[in-house]
């Protein structure tokens, strides 16, 4: 990290023209893919089967069929299965030997079982809708989270049914009935939250949307807030390493969200919300197909709080007045084999807090009390395409290019900071199966141009990452899946990163799977904007030592059982352990100094075990239970030696309760959390007055909501934080917002109390 005394005058349009040229590259790479390959045929390759999976849906006066999204295809007494995508396709992999029987299934639609001629190739499978006796179809919706069976890659996904269980303003709010993410504020000033895997911090996970790269870099602090929860299809949270293909960054685990396409998006949708704090959003949708081929769609989400409010009487806002306006525009092109998406969005997002009687028009007419005001402007844009190529006979191809510019504007009391930062990725690989063997390989790019402002002291870091990858899958007897990878990224600045990883998968039956994870990752910490306690407090940082680069293995282990308690009622039940083992970690030491935060590299050990059960069931039809436990043991050393990570949560108890009624108009869904105790920063070096206690006390949270639905719109309300329970006084020193003892960043539970809130959401 270079030091400079004046901001260096670069010119920020150069890396959006770069990204420009890479996106129109892309789109003429794309153009050529598009033109017919020479010999192309269309059969697929021997050994396999490949079709759709369509419902019937019974209207009145008519009937249609639509295609089945996560749809289960699997061979009787075989381990090989798989799950149809958006557009109800599947492609699956022939057992050794005859007969051939596949059974494909789906939520609220009859099971089918089908016996498959040996030189079948391609077909299109029909599921019938479940129905009652009145001749009435039953509809119901997936299962609200669910963990899947067929990835080597243990994953857990949270589907849309399962997001509008919740208020889910953004992607922040959306993990309350999950055990496997905790969400927690940074700090009280800012409002910023982090999610925590696996008991470490969330910049250690790798955050996706639709397997993109955009979401890394300064936006860290406040990229959950800015996925609005409307816009989201699913997320899929899988826990260790992840693929080669997407980085060599997923230490803890991935969290990749889907947000919903024009091609298959209702032609308009609002939700409107507010709460009880004075909180209104609102997010419209609308979606447009030009042809059969071509879609378009325009997303557009805000939101506005200028509500002031100090519960506490401590003179300090309880949460930040705050302004933010997202738009978004997709496009999206598809060919039979052929697909190219692009996209573009912006976001403005204005931040203001401290105490309540700042006044955040005059700034220099308040300089006795404390204020803060954080301004980010963010543009994005990505462009992907795939290709099957000759009939997918010799594989497929694909391309992602995403870039993106951000800027932050800020002060904090006496403090300022700013940053702009320019980033480009880009990935292309290639995929190809042929029976039991597959193999994926490519190559990749990472250019960040980042520049930092601290107190008018400039650090300015360039990273440009060139890299190649490689995966085999290897399916072994129909019960063994195995998955070894490989990548290496040249680092301008940390050299060359070898990146293994590992993926084992057993069936003990067709509902019963063992997984094994293991490997590396790597990471390039950002000091300033990943550590809001260097910003929200009086201290001093110093650095003892450059930054180097973050290194960690992971291992993990997963079972999963689905089965049944009876007629209809599906129940899972899920067991894991992973540990994280850190060969180098930057650690932050808010304990050794009360007036600094000194910076250095590990010299010891730092590590994270993680153990989590969970069960899940259909009690009766309608009614959907969870419950989860999971525990963390994360420690590191320190100056003072190996230590508990501080704020960091061991026990965590959920329990989440979700009833549809039989005519599905009305739904009721609680959520309680049982939050376990978490060791405190060490301030016993402070006066008397300025020091907390050695841990923080185990405490509850309870969330409710009813649903009532009619027809093609729904109203919901719903309360959080139904016990009001408060971290008392959050703000250390909040009596001398400007002596050396002032710090807003030791939250060990929620700041603000009970919130009541209703919304209607239009389809």
């Amino acid at each position: 990290m270079k030091n400079k005394q004046t901001v260096p005058n670069k010119n920020r349009h150069n890396g959006i023209r770069n990204a420009l040229q890479m996106l129109w590259a892309g789109f003429l790479f794309t153009a050529a893919l598009s033109q017919p390959v020479a010999g192309q045929t269309h059969r697929h390759a021997h050994g396999h089967i490949s079709g759709r999976v369509l419902g019937l849906e019974y209207h009145a006066g008519h009937q249609d069929t639509i295609p089945l999204f996560g749809a289960e295809v699997f061979w009787i007494n075989s381990a090989l299965g798989t799950t149809t995508d958006s557009l109800g396709r599947f492609h699956l992999a022939k057992p050794d030997r005859p007969p051939y029987h596949l059974v494909v299934r789906y939520v609220a639609y009859q099971n089918d079982t089908l016996h498959i001629h040996p030189g079948t190739e391609n077909m299109e499978i029909v599921l019938q809708a479940l129905r009652t006796t009145s001749g009435l179809a039953v509809e119901a919706d997936r299962a609200h989270i669910r963990h899947h069976l067929e990835p080597v890659h243990g994953t857990q996904t949270i589907s849309e049914s399962g997001l509008r269980t919740l208020a889910c303003c953004t992607l922040s709010e959306s993990f309350e009935n999950t055990a496997s993410v905790d969400v927690e504020h940074t700090d009280v000033i800012s409002g910023a939250r982090r999610i925590k895997m696996l008991g470490l911090a969330g910049s250690y996970t790798q955050i996706l949307i639709e397997k993109t790269s955009v979401m890394r870099g300064f936006v860290s602090p406040f990229a959950l807030e800015y996925i609005p929860g409307p816009w989201m299809e699913s997320i899929d949270i899988s826990k260790g390493t992840a693929s080669v293909m997407t980085g060599y960054e997923s230490m803890t685990g991935q969290i990749n969200v889907e947000l919903k396409k024009p091609e298959r998006e209702k032609p308009f949708s609002l939700n409107l919300y507010r709460n009880s704090l004075n909180r209104t959003e609102g997010s419209l949708s609308l979606s447009y197909s030009l042809n059969d081929r071509l879609s378009t769609g325009i997303w557009v989400y805000g939101n506005r709080h200028r509500t002031r409010m100090d519960r506490n009487s401590d003179t300090f806002l309880d949460m930040p007045l705050t302004s933010h306006v997202n738009v978004m525009n997709r496009w999206s092109y598809e060919t039979p084999g052929r697909h190219v998406q692009l996209g573009f969005r912006i976001i403005d997002d204005r931040r203001d807090g401290g105490q309540v009687g700042f006044d955040f028009a005059n700034r220099h007419r308040a300089e006795h009390l404390y204020g803060f005001h954080n301004r980010i402007r963010r543009k994005e844009a990505f462009f992907k395409a795939g290709a099957a190529l000759d009939g997918g006979n010799t594989g497929s191809i694909g391309l992602i290019v995403s870039a993106f510019n951000h800027g932050q504007e800020s002060f904090w009391g006496m403090k300022s900071y700013s940053n702009d930062e320019t980033g480009l990725y880009f990935s292309l690989n290639y995929q190809k199966r042929v029976g039991r063997h597959g193999l994926s390989a490519g190559a990749a790019l990472n250019r960040d141009d980042r520049t930092e402002l601290y107190n008018q002291t400039a650090f300015s870091r360039d990273e440009f990452v060139p890299g190649l990858f490689a995966e085999y899958t290897w399916q072994i007897e129909n019960q063994w899946t195995a998955v070894m990878g490989f990548r290496y990224d040249r680092h301008n600045r940390y050299g060359d990163l070898y990146t293994p990883r590992m993926h084992l998968k057993y069936h003990f039956g067709p509902e019963s799977v063992f997984r094994m994870t293991f490997g590396k990752g790597y990471r390039s910490p950002n000091i300033l904007s990943e550590n809001t306690a260097v910003l929200a407090s009086s201290r001093t940082i110093h650095f003892l030592e450059k930054p180097d680069i973050e290194e960690a293995w992971n291992v993990g282990f997963q079972y999963v059982k689905c089965f049944r308690i009876g007629a209809d009622k599906p129940a899972t039940f899920m067991a894991d352990f992973y540990r994280t083992d850190f060969r180098n970690q930057v650690i932050v030491d808010l304990e050794e100094d009360p007036l600094l935060i000194h910076i250095y590299n590990l010299k010891g050990r730092s590590f994270s075990n993680a153990a989590q059960v969970e069960f899940m069931a259909t009690i009766f039809r309608g009614f959907e239970v969870s419950a989860a436990w999971r525990f963390h043991d994360v420690r590191a050393t320190f100056h003072g030696g190996l230590r508990d990570v501080p704020l960091n949560i061991r026990h965590k108890g959920l329990l989440v309760f979700s009833y549809t009624t039989p005519a599905r108009r009305w739904q009721f869904d609680l959520t309680t959390q049982l939050n376990g105790k978490s060791r405190l920063p060490d301030t016993s070096l402070n006066p008397r007055e300025y020091r907390m206690n050695a841990s923080s006390p185990a405490y509850a949270m309870l969330l409710g909501q009813i649903k009532r639905l009619f027809g093609d719109w729904e109203i919901y309300a719903g309360m959080e934080n139904i016990t009001d329970f408060r971290q008392k006084y959050p703000i250390l020193a909040w009596q001398e917002p400007f002596g050396p003892y002032f710090d807003s960043s030791h939250i060990w539970g929620p700041t603000v109390g009970r919130r009541i809130y209703a919304g209607i959401r239009i389809h």
